[in-house]
């Protein structure tokens, strides 16, 4: 009887994992924007080596939320901006495309009721501050709505696997493959309890 228990308690533990990782990776894929407001978490790959050697390509940082109020100068933040791209348009206009940034916060600057979030890459002196530009490639500051949270921690170089789980359609291919395994493995564990019945 107690082993049964076990073995139920461990079943239910293992589909509410699964349950979750599936949760988490179909949000991750299909609602990127609003994944951190139903986890409490996001986390990216690093692509471009900017935070060098503190955050590397291919390293997956993991961000929280953060209240404007436990913002501190130093944190490394994950933020939007807008990033020019090598495209051009109609009129001979660099594009610019909303993009994810994680850099160190280097100060927050208040003047009356706004508030700018300076940041910087590593290995820049604290007082040297990154330029940004909104979409029409005008200067322009950080501020609290573009920032998606505060770094947590880092996974290094797991980054070129978990790239996978950001292809919708591979998503849905693990998902069914999953369900596949799981109902294999039920049915071949009833068949083998009734050849031992009989």
């Amino acid at each position: 009887m107690e082993k049964k228990k076990k073995h139920k308690i461990i079943s239910i533990a293992f589909y509410f994992i699964v349950f979750m990782m599936l949760f988490y990776i179909i949000i991750n894929s299909f609602f990127p924007d609003q994944s951190i407001n139903y986890m409490g978490f996001k986390s990216y790959v690093v692509i471009s080596n900017s935070m060098e050697p503190d955050i590397n390509i291919n390293d997956l940082v993991v961000v929280v939320k953060v209240k404007e109020d436990n913002l501190e100068v130093g944190d490394i933040i994950s933020f939007y901006t807008y990033l020019p791209t090598y495209q051009v348009d109609e009129l001979g206009n660099t594009i610019y495309l909303k993009s994810v940034v994680t850099h160190y916060l280097a100060a927050i600057i208040v003047d009356g009721d706004d508030i700018a979030y300076k940041t910087h890459r590593a290995g820049v002196p604290d007082n040297s501050y990154d330029d940004w530009n909104d979409i029409n490639g005008d200067p322009t500051d950080i501020q609290f709505d573009d920032i998606i949270g505060r770094v947590s921690f880092t996974v290094p170089s797991i980054g070129v696997v978990l790239n996978i789980f950001t292809n919708p359609i591979m998503v849905v291919l693990i998902v069914v493959n999953i369900s596949i395994i799981v109902a294999v493995i039920k049915v071949t564990k009833k068949a083998l309890g009734q050849g031992k019945q009989a």
